[in-house]
């Protein structure tokens, strides 16, 4: 799938060059977020991690305390990667320019790549949130810090929209493609009707959905909905 300019630059690698120590560490949690994603936390064992990351059980307790340890390491890791992410993906100078459909459908590549990459991402972290409310309000709080700087841009551009009440209509569009988007990253959990289509069908079906919803009038400038 082609990459919109908009986005080109974010990324979710992390730097190869990482002392051995901070390789293995980076292993575990590797192997923590997919198998925590597959199969949760309460059902995944440290043999199971280990022989996930291909290191011994000793090497696990070597890096972590327990299995919980190894919970909010996970977390952390989730958290800070997501608000590092999030800013830098709805900082407005990254727009200049940009229409809606652009932001829209750059927020739609990028989430669905970053369910292609790692699908356990944010579950896999959000396991240690249900055991800590602390933790699920510090990740409460990153999502609806991403969720009003998405918000921000697209009423940047409200000259575009023909809505009537652009607010509503700019938090109730991020709200249901946010949906849309958790249920066809997380197949696991609940098998869509539509999984079958790319995501280029994908995009395109939900952008003309949006764009059609937030009464936004496409030019060939911004490149048509196909």
């Amino acid at each position: 799938m082609p990459r919109s300019p908009w986005i080109s630059d974010l990324h979710w690698k992390r730097d190869g060059q990482q002392p051995r120590s901070q390789k293995t560490q980076e292993a575990l949690l590797d192997a923590a977020e997919v198998l925590f994603y597959e199969s949760g936390a309460d059902a995944t064992s440290v043999v199971d991690v280990a022989k996930k990351a291909g290191v011994s059980v000793g090497a696990v307790y070597h890096h972590f305390r327990d299995k919980k340890a190894l919970l909010y390491a996970l977390f952390e890791r989730m958290s800070n990667q997501y608000e590092t992410i999030g800013r830098d993906a709805v900082d407005a100078e990254r727009w200049e320019g940009a229409s809606i459909l652009d932001v829209l459908r750059g927020f739609l590549e990028f989430s669905l790549e970053l369910g292609r990459v790692r699908p356990g991402f944010k579950k896999s972290g959000l396991e240690a949130a249900q055991i800590d409310p602390a933790l699920r309000q510090h990740f409460e709080e990153l999502q609806a810090r991403n969720f009003k700087g998405l918000h921000k841009l697209l009423l940047a551009r409200k000259g575009e929209m023909a809505h009537p009440n652009p607010k509503f209509a700019a938090a109730f569009i991020i709200d249901q493609l946010s949906s849309m988007l958790r249920s066809r990253n997380d197949q696991l959990i609940r098998k869509t009707q539509i999984a079958p289509c790319t995501d280029e069908k994908f995009i395109s079906e939900a952008l003309h959905m949006a764009l059609l919803y937030l009464q936004v009038e496409v030019t060939s400038r911004g490149g048509q909905v196909k």
